[in-house]
């Protein structure tokens, strides 16, 4: 994600959230293979192997330089315990919508139509191991990330992409202020978009990041 010059960390009360690497590959390995993880993530809720993982890391230290996103590892102050992920990452739609279906979405710009007028967002994700769910550290991470996007990088808004039966992410995007915003398909599947307003003096209309 991006971090303004000078900055390498953004910090809550009881978190800090940095940059991956290298050194955190174990702990994501771990709970990309939870079932209880996976089932909200990915086609089928397979959970992800250590290559796939691994693969995931080299694509989010990439995504630092290339794009000036990407998740954050988020640290619990108290013990200095890697808790978990969020952050910003890169999301194309379908800037009109079919006559038929949902707007496709696509994570990242692999694989994008051509022909076809896209609107670049970003979307603000978190990921927490199982052992510290309901103890408001996702709550408390994506607020630190979503005020940092608002005050730093002076985004209009930006998009959670939630499972639609990933109840315990639907309440934190709406404990924070986001509110649903209709559905997309990406990889195959349907995404509840809840839409995170940024913008300053009142205007909450969403406004694409680029379109071409």
């Amino acid at each position: 994600m991006t971090l303004a010059h000078g900055t390498d960390q953004l910090e809550s009360d009881r978190l800090v959230l940095r940059r991956v690497g290298p050194g955190d590959l174990p702990f994501f390995a771990r709970i990309h293979g939870l079932p209880e993880v996976a089932r909200y993530l990915w086609p089928g809720g397979r959970p992800r192997s250590c290559e796939q993982t691994a693969s995931w890391m080299r694509n989010t230290l990439a995504s630092y330089e290339r794009l000036a996103l990407g998740y954050l590892a988020v640290v619990r102050k108290e013990d200095d315990a890697l808790i978990g992920r969020c952050g910003l990452m890169e999301l194309v739609i379908e800037s009109a919508a079919p006559e038929h279906g949902l707007r496709k979405g696509w994570f990242g710009q692999e694989g994008l139509p051509v022909g076809v007028r896209l609107t670049f967002e970003c979307e603000l994700g978190y990921t927490f191991d199982p052992a510290v769910w309901g103890q408001g550290f996702a709550t408390e991470a994506a607020r630190c990330v979503r005020d940092y996007a608002r005050d730093v990088l002076r985004l209009s808004y930006a998009i959670s992409a939630i499972h639609p039966q990933n109840v315990r992410s639907q309440r934190v995007a709406e404990r924070s202020g986001a509110r649903l915003n209709g559905q997309m398909e990406v990889i195959g599947l349907p995404w509840e978009r809840y839409l995170w307003p940024l913008a300053t003096g009142g205007d909450t209309r969403p406004q694409p990041v680029s379109t071409r």
